[in-house]
């Protein structure tokens, strides 16, 4: 597989990775704006007027009819930047769910959707049985998924309105969550196969683990920028082996993650035989290689690193974050090693 991007791709990440950066700076993400801040409606429509939400869609649905990995690379750039905006459900797994659901496709679905691509409502999905839910008042929406996990019963959905949830910052600054409400739901079901579910679901994961790409790198390159800069006993202390030898390895780290996904994604995309297994070793790449480079951007800024004020940790508070979405390294390593075994 050749994993160089071509021209088209290319265009796409710059343009994701500069827009992001303007309008999704580190000093935003760590403010965790709600929902009923403007600024956030305007940032999701702005993200919609780009063409970000579009991108899995076919065209007859107003969509760009692009793949996975172009996705993907969208994805990683909005983990860069700590993006706190429900891109990944809104754009990957509902309209995934659209594609795979018969024409004409059940109303509540299209409605959601069709409002996500005009920029108008972001939408995060969580299974009925967690416990906690991400996003709440940094999205209008949440959509509950019964049968999220277990392939023999019926996939159902159904809306809270997000904006009234209690929101308040976890594990990671950038975010909000709240305890799952109890309430009565409405409940829709959808009517996709197994297989198109599960297909749906895997590439939702990998979005996450590109997210994790994203934030990686960009904590490695904050940790590269440091040791250039900073000077110690005459020399930038990324000229000694301590540094050098822990930034080499967190590079190895991400640079794995980054071509597992890209892997992960062709082959998903491909319905190839190895699908799953791809995707596992993705999750687990990405998981291990975040973490690597997260924690070693705090080892190489010292004392001022550790500092809950310095940059660093946001990176690694959303590594883990995302980590924990993705059930941990310790999970995706049994599912590398069951899929190996089968």
């Amino acid at each position: 597989m050749d994993f160089a991007l071509n021209e088209e791709q290319q265009m796409l990440q710059a343009s994701a990775r500069r827009f992001f950066a303007d309008h999704h700076p580190l000093a935003r993400a760590r403010r965790a704006l709600p929902w009923s801040d403007p600024r956030q409606q305007r940032l999701w429509a702005d993200m919609a007027g780009m063409g970000f939400m579009a991108l899995l869609l076919p065209e007859e649905d107003d969509g760009l009819g692009l793949s996975l990995t172009e996705a993907s690379l969208v994805a990683e750039e909005a983990g860069r930047q700590l993006v706190n905006l429900p891109w990944a459900a809104s754009a990957v797994l509902l309209a995934l769910w659209l594609k795979a659901a018969p024409r004409p496709a059940p109303a509540v679905l299209q409605g959601a959707v069709q409002a996500a691509l005009a920029g108008e409502r972001a939408l995060h999905c969580v299974a009925d049985t967690d416990a906690w839910w991400d996003h709440a008042g940094q999205c209008s929406d949440i959509v509950v998924v019964r049968g999220w996990h277990a392939a023999a019963a019926p996939l159902q959905i159904a809306a809270v309105d997000a904006s009234a949830l209690p929101g308040a910052g976890a594990l990671d600054p950038t975010l909000r969550q709240c305890a799952a409400p109890q309430q009565a739901l409405q409940w829709h079901t959808l009517e996709i196969a197994a297989e198109a579910r599960a297909h749906a679901r895997l590439a939702h994961r990998l979005m996450l683990a590109a997210e994790l790409v994203g934030a990686a790198q960009a904590a490695l390159d904050l940790s590269a920028a440091y040791a250039r800069e900073r000077v110690q006993f005459g020399k930038p202390i990324g000229s000694y082996q301590a540094i050098k030898h822990q930034l080499a390895n967190a590079w190895m780290g991400v640079d794995n993650a980054r071509l597992a996904v890209l892997y992960a994604t062709a082959a998903l995309d491909g319905t190839l035989a190895d699908a799953r297994f791809a995707c596992a070793v993705a999750e687990l790449e990405a998981i291990e290689g975040a973490l690597t480079c997260t924690r070693t951007a705090i080892q190489v800024h010292g004392g001022m690193g550790f500092t809950w004020e310095h940059d660093a940790h946001l990176y690694l508070k959303r590594a883990q974050h995302l980590a924990a979405r993705l059930g941990g390294a310790s999970r995706a390593l049994d599912q590398v090693e069951e899929l190996a075994l089968a």
